[in-house]
């Protein structure tokens, strides 16, 4: 069984292959991302990637999924967590003391505001590239040849997927997918 986690960063999960290209968090592999994956044709059974995503300009992330598509077993499938642009957007109009709280907490940059307003626009800035709701993300991943849906923090139908995510709902604002081939 292979399993790679793409985007590893400093959360490297045991059994897996970690592949960053950030080459100070000791990755197993260290590959561009954005580029084709150093893997062969139907070669993964599982892919995990978390908060790597967002860092993908709309055109790379097509491009990231498709090479998913490709290396993924006809079986295979990809566990996609990502920054959620509706539950951020949500959580600044109606819980703008949560962003504050969660911003503290695990981000602990400096704010001069010290603002809702301030998060969320550092939280667009230095979050990423381009950012999701769950029917776009859905949508691309369909337009590259996978089926994705929506599954629970932690939560899997594949055993290997199951407790490997970092980012907690109550402490975040990420959605948790899966993709399979859509053949």
């Amino acid at each position: 069984m292979v399993k790679v986690n793409l985007g590893s960063g400093d959360h490297k999960l045991d059994g897996w292959l970690n592949v960053d290209l950030v080459r100070k968090d000791n990755p197993d592999l260290v590959a561009d991302l954005s580029r084709p994956l150093p893997f062969t044709d139907a070669s993964l059974d599982y892919i995990h990637t978390e908060d790597f995503f967002a860092a993908l300009t709309l055109e790379q992330a097509h491009d990231f999924l498709r090479e998913c598509r490709r290396v993924l077993k006809p079986a295979g499938v990809m566990r996609l967590l990502t920054p959620d642009l509706e539950k951020l957007a949500h959580k600044y109009l109606q819980e703008p003391e949560w962003l504050l709280k969660v911003w503290d907490h695990f981000v602990g940059l400096p704010l001069k505001t010290r603002s809702a307003c301030e998060i969320f626009n550092l939280g667009m800035r230095l979050g990423g590239k381009f950012h999701y709701d769950r029917p776009t993300l859905i949508q691309v991943a369909a337009a590259c040849g996978l089926r994705a849906y929506e599954t629970a923090f932690g939560q899997s139908e594949h055993a290997p997927l199951r407790g490997i995510d970092l980012r907690r709902p109550e402490d975040a604002v990420s959605m948790y997918l899966e993709c399979v081939r859509a053949d």
